[in-house]
């Protein structure tokens, strides 16, 4: 029974980092026409925002509902890090490299993971005005401070 026990325990360990590698995932080929339509569509808004070990560079941003918004992200801290949303409703993409990712993963409608140095653009399209708490989901990083507020009017 231990032996079982720590087969599943180092099977739930690899596919957590399968999942949070950052890689070039997969994407699906519903995934892969959002990011068609999303990335041929010029944005209404671009937008930058940095990630550090534990902050992001602005607290806060905005867009506008229905409209189609760019955000460069840039991981610029020594560890990984991600910017998540939990619900965001609309259509929504992300491309590391050029390369189409895989963007939701598990709870959260949008998960852009960067390994340090790595820059990636999300695009998407709000289909619904409200405040959407965007967050780090490496463990203790929220906790700490990083997390922020993406207004949609």
């Amino acid at each position: 029974m231990p032996r079982m026990t720590a087969a599943l325990a180092m099977l739930v360990a690899a596919t957590a980092l399968v999942a949070c590698s950052g890689g070039a995932e997969q994407v699906s080929p519903a995934e892969a026409e959002t990011a068609a339509k999303l990335f041929s569509t010029p944005a209404n808004d671009a937008l930058a925002l940095e990630m550090a070990d534990f902050k992001f560079s602005n607290r806060a941003i905005g867009a506008k509902s229905g409209e189609v918004v760019e955000v460069a992200l840039m991981n610029r801290g020594s560890i990984e890090h991600d910017f998540s949303i939990a619900k965001l409703p609309g259509e929504k993409a992300f491309r590391v490299e050029g390369k189409d990712t895989t963007l939701a993963v598990g709870r959260n409608e949008v998960h852009a993971h960067l390994k340090p140095g790595a820059n990636g653009v999300l695009r998407f399209r709000v289909s619904a005005p409200g405040a959407y708490e965007f967050f780090c989901t490496v463990s203790g990083h929220k906790e700490a401070g990083m997390a922020g507020t993406l207004n949609v009017q």
